[in-house]
């Protein structure tokens, strides 16, 4: 997956975690699940930032 479908995805995620929490609360379990998804994207996503910014550097 490229950056910005990585970008893309993490945004969503983070527009669906907030909807959810928004609606259900910060402790129910899709908010957490959608936070665990987002942190996995975001995992991804660092070292590709990372690498990127080196190249350029």
């Amino acid at each position: 997956m490229d950056r910005d479908q990585l970008e893309t995805k993490i945004e969503s995620k983070r527009a669906e975690l907030v909807n959810t929490a928004m609606k259900y609360g910060l402790s129910s379990k899709n908010t957490i699940r959608y936070s665990q998804e987002l942190d996995i994207l975001l995992n991804e996503y660092i070292p590709l930032q990372y690498h990127l910014q080196k190249k350029m550097a």
